[in-house]
């Protein structure tokens, strides 16, 4: 329970574009708030700990000293709950991984900052500051260099694809939509002024506009949350996917063979859930995010792979847990889930049994007897 005189201290309420999003801070309450907010979240996790004690799984975090043996099945056989169950922050050799609230809590906490240090300012000053402070030139260069990286990676799948799986017209299209987004990163603040709970949200953001154009957002909190280059790598390969997803190309009237075929595998193998009420790209449908996850581990595979010769096995195993360790919590938090697959399906199944991943970690053939789904 907040102290009653928590409440008084200050209260700071404004309206956003008159779409009525207060703010309420103060300067003792934040911090008392975000304790309470992580004693409620460890609880709940502890709880669901819990229930998963039965499982015969491995639980214990991977350290310097664990065996390559017991790297390959924690890896090759049970990475999801390897994984999932770690309750501390996660590091590889770029960067680490918070857990998500940790980064709302931290912007929130720099907003709290600056509305102590000054007053009397108008909505959009306050943003203002708030993007001088999270959206720095550091950050924003590690942002445009991995969309670029991303965006570059795309092209080239598609490019190295058959003919029989895409025709030219059809690589054309497909790289013409990749080329087409564009990443919009304050400064300035007024940049998000139609969405601008971004700012405190963890959240990379593809929109496809009422004109067509195509544009990716980056939530402020991604800023304090992740700086493993890893997950950056991985959550923006998902989103750029979406441009190019079936259910995108079902809006724009564009049919192309050799989706038919993966969309089918996803539906044979358990990827996308089948209901009564599922209607293909409707609503609660698991399509799209299943098909933006998978194009997402083909380019994390090839990056991974590329680190091969620099990280030692330890260090790649951190960069694998990295690329995918929020998928986790998205499972708890997120309140779209009906239209994503599970974390098991999304780290277990697509992540963890692609070909080249399970490659690189040497995983005997054994453990994987699960069709892996592919255009062919």
């Amino acid at each position: 329970m907040l102290h009653g005189g928590c409440l008084t201290t200050m209260f700071f309420a404004y309206n956003r574009s008159r779409k009525s999003h207060f703010l309420l801070f103060g300067y003792g309450c934040l911090t008392l708030l975000a304790v309470s907010v992580i004693h409620l979240y460890r609880h709940s996790k502890e709880i669901h700990h819990t229930q998963q004690k039965n499982r015969n799984v491995a639980t214990q975090i991977i350290t310097k000293h664990t065996s390559q043996k017991d790297l390959t099945y924690y890896f090759c056989s049970h990475f999801y709950p390897t994984i999932c169950q770690l309750k501390k922050d996660t590091s590889d050799p770029t960067g680490s991984v918070r857990k998500n609230i940790k980064g709302e809590i931290l912007a929130l906490q720099t907003y709290q900052e600056i509305l102590r240090e000054n007053s009397n300012l108008s909505v959009d000053e306050y943003d203002e500051l708030f993007v001088k402070k999270v959206y720095t030139s550091k950050r924003r260069h590690r942002i445009q260099s991995a969309f670029h990286y991303v965006q570059n990676a795309l092209l080239r799948y598609i490019d190295k694809q058959n003919n029989h799986i895409f025709t030219d017209r059809e690589k054309k299209f497909l790289k013409n939509r990749l080329k087409k987004i564009k990443l919009e990163l304050p400064p300035p603040a007024s940049l998000y002024q139609d969405e601008p709970d971004l700012f405190t949200k963890n959240n990379i953001l593809y929109e496809r506009l009422t004109d067509n154009s195509l544009r990716l957002r980056v939530g402020g909190a991604y800023l304090f949350t992740v700086q493993s280059w890893f997950n950056l790598i991985f959550s923006m390969s998902h989103e750029l996917a979406h441009s190019i997803d079936p259910c995108e190309l079902k809006f724009l009237q564009i049919y192309i063979p050799s989706y038919d075929k993966l969309l089918a595998c996803f539906i044979k193998q358990g990827l996308v859930q089948i209901h009564n009420e599922r209607s293909e790209c409707g609503e609660n449908d698991e399509l799209s995010e299943t098909f933006a996850d998978w194009i997402a581990v083909q380019i994390i595979a090839e990056t991974l792979k590329k680190f091969k010769t620099e990280f030692d096995r330890n260090q790649l195993f951190e960069a694998a847990t990295n690329a995918v360790r929020d998928l986790c919590e998205d499972e708890d938090e997120r309140q779209d889930i009906s239209t994503h697959p599970s974390a098991a399906i999304r780290i277990e199944n697509i992540f963890s049994q692609n070909p080249i991943i399970q490659t690189l970690f040497d995983c005997p053939p054994e453990l994987n007897s699960a069709t892996y789904c592919d255009f062919e």
